[in-house]
């Protein structure tokens, strides 16, 4: 597969690199000027300094018997040769000697480091993944490091009362009753993933979800949000959630009144527009449920849509404020990245080895362990309750782009709207579109069972034994793996679970 150099791979370019540095040496500098030659030393990657200058002119053009000044030696030895990466410095040169001699040879260049050992060769192998940087900008929600919007965003994470009628009987209640689901009942636990799958498949709320349901820890650092892309930053996303039949069965105008009634003094101190007074006392401008294509909504006031719209996007940009405080760092394989050669056990070490020879890193890559692009690995829809068709991203990238959608960066409700991002999509979506899925991180991988889009693996160990099966309809190459590799490459996986995320933020203090 490709991707990162393989061990054997490493070693071959290591050993032909020494190859070329014993080959190489320092530039000579043979001035004969009557005052002596000077010398640099030798050009880095050199095994030994440049020779120092000619000897000095013996006689002056005024005829004077006395020799010129003596050529300087080389100054500096070159680098040592390049026999590793972390080859030695070269040695310094001997200065020339004085009067009228000749100047004296240059010191010869350190000799090129040691072999580097086996465990920097795999930190070598996993340059630029470590350690997790911070949580990146975005423009498009001025409130997105807001401490207030985060600590309201919390409230409106763990509140039930922002969902509508479940469709069926499920673990949440009854069909028929209302205020049983708010994000933490799709995402909960040290991941924020749906612990109540049980691995069997999509996600269940109001109704039937199409997907898996994703980890939240670690999501801000994804460059588009959900399995294809449906939302180009993170707080696109909320807002949808909420009035989709399938996951809350909400609608905008229950949930303007439902954060003036609990959250008005919280709202006002997170946002620079305060909540309008009379959403609370004229039910005939700001009727008490709707959504567009509802008459209810669709007959009010345009500034009055308006300002619900705000409130809308304004609940979502709160929640992704806080969701990018769900953020873990400091994994074992940071620790070892960092230089504490203790930090994984033998068979991780083994493990991380079969990570690079697999080809791993060339979808999992960068800190995140996301090439934050997407791919088609053949997921068969199969499995509890999974669809029968599922295009990803070429049938969620529409609505983001629709123009009457107001949600996106582009949007009326966007802090920047001159990204650029959506530009890069192309008018006419390609083929090669159907079926790709949005490449996880892998970051904390070992608690968000079950995997792929629709859930259907329930173990990291399925997981591989797909990938080694050339994924569905071979749309990868097969490859052979022993249980025991199969092992250590899960164990190695596990280093990748870092801190967990402070007991605080996974706190319900949403308001009764």
């Amino acid at each position: 597969m490709s991707g990162l150099l393989s061990k054997r791979t490493w070693l071959g370019g290591v050993a032909l690199l020494a190859a070329m540095g014993a080959a190489a040496c320092g530039d000579d500098d043979d001035s004969t000027a009557p005052t002596g030659g000077t010398s640099s030393g030798g050009n880095a990657g050199s095994n030994h300094g440049g020779d120092g200058g000619s000897s000095a002119g013996t006689m002056s053009q005024a005829g004077k018997t006395n020799g010129g000044s003596a050529g300087k030696g080389g100054t500096n030895g070159g680098s040592g040769g390049s026999q590793s990466p972390l080859g030695g410095q070269g040695g310094d040169g001997e200065q020339g000697g004085v009067g009228g001699s000749g100047g004296e040879l240059g010191g010869a260049g350190g000799e090129g480091g040691q072999p580097i050992s086996e465990i920097e060769q795999l930190r070598k192998a996993f340059s630029g993944m470590s350690p997790l940087p911070a949580v990146p900008a975005d423009a498009t929600n001025k409130y997105a490091d807001s401490a207030a919007a985060a600590a309201l965003g919390q409230k409106l994470f763990f509140d039930k009362k922002f969902s509508g009628a479940l469709k069926a009987d499920n673990d949440l209640g009854t069909m028929g009753q209302t205020g049983k689901v708010s994000c933490a009942s799709c995402h909960s636990g040290p991941a924020m993933i749906d612990e109540r799958n049980n691995h069997e498949g999509v996600a269940t709320a109001t109704g039937i979800n199409t997907r898996n349901a994703p980890a939240v820890v670690n999501s801000a650092f994804y460059t588009w949000t959900n399995w294809g892309a449906r939302f180009s930053a993170q707080w696109e996303l909320p807002l949808v959630v909420v009035e989709n039949a399938n996951l809350m069965a909400f609608n905008r105008l229950a949930l303007a009144h439902r954060i003036f009634d609990a959250y008005k003094d919280d709202y006002n101190a997170a946002f620079d527009d305060d909540l309008a007074p009379e959403i609370g006392t004229d039910a005939g401008r700001f009727p008490a449920i709707g959504k567009p294509g509802d008459a209810a909504f669709d007959n009010m006031a345009g500034a009055d849509k308006t300002i619900v719209n705000r409130i809308l996007a304004n609940y979502s940009k709160a929640l992704q404020a806080y969701m990018r405080k769900l953020v873990s760092r400091e994994a074992p394989f940071d620790t070892f990245m960092a230089g504490d050669d203790n930090a994984l056990t033998a068979a991780e070490i083994r493990g991380a080895w079969q990570f690079v020879e697999r080809g791993c890193g060339s979808c999992h890559s960068g800190p995140h362990f996301s090439d934050q692009d997407f791919h088609n690995l053949g997921v068969p829809q199969t499995g509890l309750n999974v669809p029968a068709t599922d295009d990803g991203r070429f049938a969620n990238t529409p609505a983001l782009v629709a123009g009457t959608n107001l949600f996106n960066r582009n949007g009326d409700f966007s802090d920047d709207k001159n990204t650029g991002k959506l530009e890069t999509i192309p008018a006419v979506l390609p083929d090669t579109w159907k079926g790709v899925f949005r490449t996880p991180t892998l970051r904390g991988v070992a608690l968000t069972a079950p995997y792929m889009h629709t859930g259907q693996l329930a173990t990291l160990s399925d997981v591989i034994d797909f990938y080694a099966a050339g994924g569905g309809g071979n749309k990868l190459p097969t490859f052979t793996i022993t249980a025991q590799e199969k092992a250590d490459l899960v164990a190695f996986l596990g280093t990748l679970t870092g801190k967990a995320v402070p007991n605080a933020l996974l706190t319900d203090t949403s308001a009764p």
